[in-house]
């Protein structure tokens, strides 16, 4: 279940930068998909050191 909830956070995420390119405000997108991409590094980092069950 928490994998699905982050995917959908994630999509939402990507969905909301991808209109603000179209709406030509793109050093905000710059700053989000940065943010996104950290995100998305530690969450790996993080469930890769949680022991599996």
């Amino acid at each position: 279940m928490r994998g699905k909830l982050w995917r959908l956070i994630t999509v939402l995420f990507y969905v909301i930068v991808l209109l603000l390119v179209i709406f030509r405000q793109d050093m905000l997108a710059m700053y989000g998909m940065a943010v996104g991409m950290l995100a998305e590094a530690l969450v790996a980092l993080f469930s890769s050191r949680s022991p599996k069950n």
